[in-house]
């Protein structure tokens, strides 16, 4: 068994819920396609590939795959009783399982980019996601540059809910290799 085949099976075992068992993790699949440093054109609005319809379960294996104990974001009976909400209380970083997801291999891809380094992130979160909501995402290519020699790219993701509330904002800036050829050279390590 390949390397590529051994981790993909290691990982599948991992997934628990509907929306994990039908994404790519394997982030070199189709890497060639993935947007670029030098490719990205600033000021360009898009929307992510996919929208996230948000059910109890994910929530739940999130905040379990977080390490979480707190009833109140695991014991989805407990959380009924007891949470401001009437739910499962969400991990504040369930936004990048969302974003992940919403963005596939789209626009705004470089998440996925081999070799990417993470500098520091900038998340508001207005109000929780509620089991049901459709979330739908925008990104707008914020800004790129280079410091010290290593190329910086920020996107603003907008996450809404299918009647336009504004649910969380994330300033999402990374450390990318500066083109195509760089992430090929990571793909391959």
């Amino acid at each position: 068994m390949t390397a590529e085949a051994e981790t993909a099976a290691r990982l599948a075992t991992h997934a628990s819920t509907d929306k994990q068992q039908h994404f790519e993790s394997n982030f070199l699949k189709d890497v060639e396609k993935y947007e670029t440093w030098d490719s990205v054109e600033i000021g360009r609005a898009f929307p992510g590939k996919l929208k996230f319809k948000v059910k109890q379960e994910d929530v739940l294996h999130y905040n379990v795959a977080m390490g979480e104990t707190d009833p109140l974001m695991v014991d989805a009976k407990a959380a009924a009783e007891m949470s401001p909400t009437g739910e499962l209380i969400q991990h504040p970083l369930f936004i990048v399982q969302v974003a992940f997801y919403c963005i596939e291999n789209g626009p705004g891809s470089w998440i996925r980019s081999p070799g990417a380094r993470n500098p520091g992130q900038k998340i508001e979160l207005f109000e929780p996601f509620k089991v049901g909501e459709e979330i739908s995402m925008t990104v707008v290519a914020h800004d790129r540059w280079i410091r010290r020699g290593k190329h910086y790219i920020t996107d603003k993701l907008d996450f809404h809910n299918e009647t336009g509330v504004l649910k969380a904002t994330w300033w999402l800036t990374l450390i990318i290799p500066p083109n195509r050829e760089g992430i090929l050279r990571f793909a391959k390590m």
